[in-house]
């Protein structure tokens, strides 16, 4: 190797037990992804939580973001840091049941976290770590997407022909801290008892 060459290599990936392994169940046949507005080539990470139409067989990532720096809202505050790799993209709604904004840039430089630009402010304080949910309009109030399962192994997100997914539909004793996509407690609520979280 030449003097002063540097490669940007990434560690070999480690499986991290999100979950007690041996009490998962994994839904039957492959399902079929929806890659709108999704980055082509990124990769979806195990535990991402889904929305699945069970007569289609087709399901859409349900996002979250976690807010990782107390927001104060105001005439001026126009911006919300939050955890990196989530699936935020421009134009989408965030809420958190009463109030909302739309997402208008989103700064990755930092590597610490992500800065989402919003339209107009938040209209009430978000405190950090809560988390905030797509919502349906602007408003905030209610959730574009709820889960009923979540991805049961990582997957690449393709343009050419379908990526097909396999599903989690039972895991006990979630370690919550350690997912990589933050889990709405709406999103808890879809995923019923079938999903025990801990912390």
């Amino acid at each position: 190797m030449a003097a002063g060459t540097h490669y940007e290599l990434k560690p070999d990936y480690k499986p991290e037990e999100f979950y007690r392994v041996e009490t998962g169940v994994r839904k039957s046949g492959p399902w079929k992804l929806d890659i709108t507005n999704l980055v082509i080539g990124s990769t979806l990470p195990v535990f991402t939580p889904v929305q699945a139409d069970l007569k289609k067989r087709t399901l859409v990532p349900v996002r979250n973001v976690k807010v990782i720096e107390a927001y104060t809202t105001g005439e001026t505050a126009l911006s919300i840091k939050i955890k990196k790799d989530s699936l935020a993209y421009v134009g989408m709604f965030i809420g958190n049941g009463k109030k909302g904004a739309e997402v208008t840039a989103i700064d990755k430089t930092n590597k610490a976290y992500d800065v989402l630009t919003i339209k107009a402010a938040f209209g009430e304080n978000i405190a950090k770590d809560a988390v905030l949910f797509e919502a349906a309009k602007v408003d905030g109030t209610a959730k574009k997407n709820t889960a009923n399962f979540v991805m049961y192994d990582e997957k690449k997100v393709e343009s050419n022909g379908a990526v097909l997914c396999t599903l989690l539909m039972q895991a006990y004793e979630v370690k919550e801290g350690k997912l990589v996509l933050p889990i709405h407690e709406l999103d808890k609520v879809g995923l019923t008892s079938r999903f025990q979280f801990e912390y």
